[in-house]
């Protein structure tokens, strides 16, 4: 059988293409939508790999790529587009079944599959009038900048594409397809032991609630709690679906992202305290939100809570040299108060906390073991955040401890103290709001000693990140940090993964060792302060959208 035509197109016009982030390309269906935007945006991707390649960087020279992603509006077409692309600029491209991979499934096949690399077709939490790209290496991490600056140079370089029919390159075997449900679920089995598990489910009668918020989740859920455990469960908003739940009574589209303002049923399911566990999943499943009979854990802790029962999962094996326990900056400090025990628990093994820029990129080169404040952990299996694989961790500790999650965490308050946390935002539209409070921080530090509402502003800097290994500062990675009074900390950084205007990330956070207050009653202070803060300089938007404001909170 002949190879397949291969067609070498112009672009008349060539697109302006902004430099993937921290979680590749985030724009609305609007902009991938325009005529052969997608077209140049894949052949600077092919572009890269094709010189990674043949310059023999990759292990035997694979030319092979994994492709795959959420159910979000037009995803399966333009797979079907990216694979005609990639097949004709001379790469074998393995697609996931249906089109349809979480994230760090993704990340697991091309480690399994030992590719060069991935691409992966998600807007995580964003609705579905938002589409996002985003390319792994051959290690199954997120592309660090080096990479993507190189891709960048190709986009922008590209007058022309090359692509041939999806159907011929898929009758010569160029275009493949894989199981990788099946395959990440055999992952999990092989590190929690899933024959074990399901006879401890059967006999304690487990139950499980879950919300795949009609994202990439649900087939993933059902294979590895029903079909591999055999719990007894509920999944809600199973089904993927183009429109991730569609909208709101008020016509908005819907977050499929695992915070309470968007899982009422969920929360209503886990008071009535009739199961053993519950999580949502954001659109690719790297998100999670854990928790059971009627207490929901936060992310921070929840690591904390990973940090203490590692052995579990034979965490010391995985690390040569170092054990790396991470967390982004702006995520709360919780495994911070466990670094004395760790020492000790995991010694001759050096153990080292280390706080990094948001963006898993950072945690993913130092072993994956972290966590990110917005509903993140990091499966060390893998490179990225995998929120079954936190929720199956979450079910083993119970199995293992016979207590419940409010149980395990308060073992781990008692023992280390408590974190308070809470993240708001500020967001508009108008970019020159941006540019005013980027002054407003610049010039925080000379405020230093003034009131602001209940609280004294001891001290304000901006953080940057020093690297651990190699000892290098990288700049602008980082937060602006405001060092209140009474051990209130607020830090502040521009999101990077919205689709258009700007939105300012608020995080405030204090220690406490005692556990069981109201947590309203603790964070209060800091976002008063903080808005007075933006008054007194001259701002008019306020926080607002802060994580508790509709999160439970069994301490009355």
């Amino acid at each position: 059988m002949s190879m397949p035509v291969i067609k070498e197109i112009t672009i008349d016009n060539p697109h302006a293409i902004k430099k993937m982030g921290t979680s590749g390309l985030r724009e609305t269906q609007d902009v991938y939508n325009r005529p052969l935007f997608l077209e140049q945006f894949t052949q600077g991707i092919a572009s890269y790999f094709r010189e990674l390649t043949d310059s023999h960087t990759v292990s035997e020279k694979n030319d092979t790529l994994l492709l795959g992603g959420d159910p979000r509006k037009g995803n399966s077409g333009r797979i079907r587009t990216m694979a005609s692309i990639l097949a004709a600029n001379g790469f074998r491209v393995i697609i996931a079944e249906n089109g349809i991979a979480s994230t760090p499934a993704m990340s697991h096949g091309i480690r399994s599959l030992k590719t060069a690399g991935g691409i992966i077709l998600t807007a995580s939490h964003n609705p579905f009038t938002d589409v996002g790209i985003k390319v792994n290496n051959a290690g199954g991490a997120p592309a660090l900048d080096d990479t993507v600056d190189r891709i960048h140079q190709f986009q922008n370089r590209c007058d022309r594409f090359l692509t041939t029919d999806y159907d011929a390159a898929e009758a010569m075997g160029l275009i493949s397809r894989v199981n990788i449900i099946a395959m990440y679920a055999d992952l999990l089995d092989g590190i929690f032991g899933f024959t074990e598990m399901r006879k401890m489910i059967a006999e304690r009668g487990i139950r499980g609630a879950f919300d795949a918020m009609h994202g990439a989740a649900g087939p993933f859920a059902r294979e590895v709690f029903i079909n591999r455990l055999g719990m007894d469960t509920v999944i809600l908003r199973e089904e993927p679906r183009e429109d991730l739940g569609g909208c709101d009574e008020k016509g908005e589209p819907l977050h499929p992202e695992p915070d309470f303002d968007y899982i009422e049923r969920l929360i209503e399911m886990n008071n009535t305290g009739q199961f053993d566990i519950v999580s949502a999943w954001d659109s690719d499943v790297d998100r999670r939100l854990d928790g059971g009979r009627g207490f929901f854990v936060e992310s921070a802790d929840e690591f904390a809570l990973f940090a203490r029962y590692g052995d579990l999962i034979g965490l010391d094996r995985l690390f040569d040299g170092t054990m790396y326990f991470c967390r982004s900056t702006v995520t709360a400090g919780s495994v911070d108060k466990m670094e004395a025990w760790l020492t000790e628990k995991y010694k001759p093994m050096p153990v080292k906390i280390v706080e990094t820029p948001t963006g898993f990129k950072w945690i993913a080169e130092l072993g994956n073991w972290g966590v990110e404040e917005s509903n993140g952990v990091g499966n060390p299996f893998l490179r990225e955040k995998d929120g079954i694989f936190s929720t199956v961790f979450l079910l083993k500790i119970i199995l293992h401890t016979g207590k419940n999650p409010r149980e395990l965490m308060e073992d781990i308050w008692k023992d280390f103290g408590r974190v308070y946390f809470t993240r708001g935002e500020v967001s508009g539209s108008d970019m020159s709001e941006m540019e005013q409070l980027k002054n407003i921080f610049n010039g925080s530090p000379g405020q230093a000693g003034e009131r602001f509402g209940d609280l004294i502003l001891n001290t304000a800097c901006s953080w940057d990140y020093r690297h651990p290994v190699t000892g290098e500062l990288a700049s602008l990675n980082g937060a602006w940090v405001l060092e209140f009074s009474e051990g209130n900390t607020v830090k502040a950084r521009f999101s990077g993964t919205g689709s258009g205007g700007y939105t300012l990330r608020v995080y405030c956070s204090k220690y406490d060792r005692r556990y069981s207050l109201p947590k309203a009653a603790i964070t209060g202070p800091m976002k008063k302060a903080f808005n007075e803060f933006l008054v007194r300089n001259g701002f008019r938007g306020q926080s607002r959208k802060y994580t508790d404001a509709n999160q439970p909170d069994v301490y009355r």
